[in-house]
């Protein structure tokens, strides 16, 4: 009887404590309508091209977590921030966004329409003389005529030092203008 007390004793004094975690946060980039097409084009919605969105995807390593890059190169994941969702469903939003306010390309679901493919090889943090969000992303042109031409888009944006920051502002800033440039790109090869 003393050793069934004196277990239970030993049992109730020996409970691991539990660690102490910080809860997971979430970052949504900040996606801003366009507020009225460029006039610099000049063209008009009438003699735009006809292009057809095939896939926007990422790399295997870009998913949810918010990913930093150390000054050896390592890319390791932030212990608290991520995105809530993948990035590459933003780029998607931001190129359709873009491509509803273009004069010069319209987006069709038409199979003989030339297509477009957008794959994010980059996102994520560096630091170094200052915190920049950084961005890449391979634009992938199949013409009518089966020629396909590749173009890669990269950019950076600032980043407050302290997370989040002005992340999400940054994000949506720099989605937007990696989608614009690479529709601009896309639209000189046609």
């Amino acid at each position: 009887m003393i050793c069934v007390l004196l277990v239970c004793f030993v049992g109730g004094a020996c409970q691991l404590k539990r660690p102490e975690t910080t809860p997971g946060r979430m970052i949504e980039p900040q996606l801003v309508a366009p507020q009225a097409p460029p006039a610099a084009l000049g063209t008009s919605g009438a003699t735009a091209a006809s292009i057809r969105l095939l896939d926007t995807q990422a790399r295997g390593h870009i998913g949810r977590r918010l990913l930093h890059q150390r000054p050896d190169g390592e890319l390791i994941e932030d212990p608290v921030w991520r995105w809530s969702s993948a990035p590459d469903r933003y780029l998607d939003t931001a190129l359709r966004l873009e491509l509803t306010s273009s004069p010069v390309l319209r987006l069709v679901d038409v199979a003989s329409a030339p297509t477009v493919a957008a794959t994010l090889l980059v996102w994520h943090l560096e630091t170094g003389d200052g915190t920049r969000l950084v961005g890449a992303v391979e634009f992938q042109m199949t013409r009518t005529d089966h020629v396909v031409r590749t173009q890669v888009v990269q950019a950076s944006e600032a980043v407050s030092a302290n997370l989040p920051g002005d992340l999400a502002a940054a994000a949506g800033r720099l989605l937007r203008r990696l989608a614009l440039e690479g529709l601009m790109r896309v639209a000189s090869e046609r």
